[in-house]
């Protein structure tokens, strides 16, 4: 028998155990280890998790955020859709069962009145691209993430300016201005994130006339990463960095089994003709800063299209690319870049 319907906190350990089946990465393979699937309910307001099962079995998850943002000006209802995924050993026909939670979903959006549906996808997941073609998705907005490793160096002292928050995020909304996917009320994520314990704070550095921001978040009381795999070649190159690192500011290889805690970096905001130097000034200060605290990657997002945003080049680093995909719903047309990147989105 094959029933879908709404996801509830007793079937948590289901969705958790049906996440572990999925590990990212085709070079590294690492897995989520949490305890709570619903953690997101927690930073957005309003969230749906629709499953599907067969004879009692979990088999697949579609959930979504409901959100208020602002398009062309105009607030707007749309969903923000952060999990698909189906069981591994699922053999009944997965395309006919995926469609009908598929149109499940969709039913609940539409009865949401959501504009627009929304998530981001690995720009090489070309199997999640087709997917998504075929339901109507659009590619939207590329956006760029660089991850660099924590680094052993001297600490120098930074303003979390947690102080008067609301003066941040005041600067914050002014330096963003009403771009689309913007939400509204902003803020929230801020304020949210500051009684949850994951903002770590709002860091910057300013010299004359120019300046370089970023908001650092800390998730790694409710989720770490965990390394399944990874290719021969990097474990013989941990082999000769590890020690060294233990020294020097050189880049550590993680070991297999190994849990990863990331520093998230949003909203960087640059001005000023040495902005670019001071940006990467302030990621090598976070850098050291989040080693001493036992942290292991810095990670920073910000959408291609983004005007605030520079990514300075480091050696060496990692930059993996996604695309924003908007499928319509009650609206005609997509929205224009460029477009606000909310934290609650990754």
């Amino acid at each position: 028998m094959f029933r879908i319907r709404q996801a509830t906190m007793e079937d948590n350990a289901a969705l958790l155990h049906l996440e572990a089946q999925s590990p990212q990465g085709s070079g590294i393979s690492i897995v989520i280890d949490r305890e709570d699937y619903f953690y997101r309910s927690r930073v957005n307001d309003t969230t749906r998790v629709m499953i599907a099962e067969e004879h009692g079995k979990l088999v697949g998850v579609m959930a979504y955020a409901l959100k208020t943002l602002h398009v062309d000006g105009e607030s707007v209802p749309a969903a923000y859709f952060y999990d698909l995924r189906g069981e591994a050993t699922y053999r009944r026909s997965m395309k006919r069962g995926f469609y009908r939670l598929w149109k499940a979903t969709l039913a609940m959006i539409e009865e949401d009145d959501a504009a627009f549906i929304y998530g981001n996808v690995k720009s090489d997941n070309y199997e999640s691209l087709n997917v998504s073609a075929r339901v109507g998705t659009q590619i939207a907005a590329p956006m760029t993430i660089l991850t660099l490793p924590a680094l052993r160096g001297p600490v120098h002292p930074l303003d979390p300016h947690l102080e008067d928050l609301e003066a941040e995020i005041d600067r914050i909304s002014e330096a963003v201005g009403m771009r689309n996917l913007r939400p509204a009320p902003f803020g929230d994520a801020y304020r949210r994130g500051k009684e949850l314990g994951y903002l770590h704070g709002i860091y910057r550095i300013e010299e004359g006339s120019s300046s370089a921001q970023v908001s650092a978040w800390d998730l790694s009381s409710i989720y770490k990463m965990r390394v399944l795999n990874m290719p021969k070649s990097l474990q013989a190159l941990g082999v000769v960095l590890n020690p060294l690192a233990r020294r020097f500011p050189v880049p550590s290889i993680p070991h297999i089994n190994e849990h990863i805690t990331y520093l998230q970096l949003f909203d960087p905001i640059c001005r000023g003709p040495k902005a670019k130097q001071l940006m990467k000034r302030l990621i090598q200060h976070l850098r050291h800063k989040i080693y001493d605290e036992g942290i292991t990657l810095v990670t920073l997002f910000a959408y291609d299209a983004d005007p605030l945003s520079i990514i300075p080049r480091f050696f060496p680093e990692q930059r993996i690319h996604y695309y924003t995909m908007i499928r319509p719903v009650h609206c005609a047309m997509i929205p224009d870049e460029p477009y606000y990147l909310d934290i609650r989105d990754i």
